[in-house]
């Protein structure tokens, strides 16, 4: 009964973030997943991949609800979708292909200093001078690149990339309310692909464990899905409401904790 309380709790808690900054669902679910797993039968050794899996696959159905309000309230930048997300989707194949072979510690470290460095920028962050960047300026190849980096890396975080597509979109002239609704689209099939591929890493490693399939942990997918697709309707709509200079602060502000808890493991 605890352990539904949290998750559902936890859900809503995401579903709202992420419907109004485009991350939140993963910030929350994987270093809760990591926490109350054990409390219902995981192996320790288990649980990260696990939260990863778990995290990937809410986060995919979550942003279902997200992308429909943002597609209606006509927030989305659909020629950025089109020319980023197949190199994201490369992105976060290559990351999971790797993910239990590379030292982490050191890779969560160079992550965690990035997000720092983008909360204080996004922080410090003026007003855009004319001339500055605009969307129009920035070259296909930058979105590919920038797509497939970021696929990569939420690849290792159990999440669609949104906690880096958000500022490396704002940071190229998008206003930050399309940015946080375009990086959730593309997050929709990164999240989708990165949880069947880490369901499948456990079915090929024999993980047979109760009320999982593979890293799937199913009772935790559905209590934490259905709160957060709940709750991110409501988020959408929060962001084409606050001022894009508090949302973009707001933001900063949720990667604080996230930068520490990534570089900290």
């Amino acid at each position: 009964m605890l352990s539904a309380f949290i998750f559902l709790a936890g859900g809503a808690a995401g579903g709202l973030l992420l419907g109004m900054l485009g991350v939140g669902t993963a910030l929350v679910a994987v270093p809760l997943l990591t926490l109350v797993l054990p409390w219902l039968g995981v192996p320790a050794p288990d649980a990260p991949l696990t939260a990863l899996a778990t995290s990937m696959a809410v986060v995919a159905v979550t942003s279902v609800s997200s992308v429909l309000s943002h597609h209606r309230l006509g927030n989305i930048d659909w020629r950025v979708f089109r020319t980023t997300v197949l190199a994201s989707l490369l992105g976060v194949a290559l990351g999971s292909a790797v993910a239990t072979h590379l030292p982490g510690q050191a890779l969560r470290a160079v992550v965690g200093a990035f997000l720092l460095y983008t909360a204080w920028r996004m922080l410090r962050a003026q007003p855009p001078k004319p001339g500055a960047t605009s969307p129009t300026d920035v070259p296909p190849t930058a979105y590919r690149l920038g797509g497939a980096l970021i696929g990569v890396a939420g690849s290792f975080i159990g999440a669609g990339g949104g906690v880096l597509m958000v500022p490396f979109l704002s940071g190229r002239g998008h206003p930050m309310t399309r940015a946080v609704a375009t990086s959730t689209a593309i997050g929709l099939p990164v999240t989708v692909l990165g949880a069947i591929l880490y369901t499948g890493l456990g079915l090929r490693e024999g993980v047979h464990l109760p009320g999982q399939f593979g890293y799937l942990h199913l009772l935790a997918f559905l209590e934490i899905s259905a709160a957060s697709v709940l709750a991110a309707p409501f988020g959408a709509r929060l962001a084409s409401r606050v001022p894009a200079g508090l949302l973009k602060k707001g933001f900063a502000v949720v990667l604080v904790p996230l930068a520490l808890k990534i570089a900290l493991g």
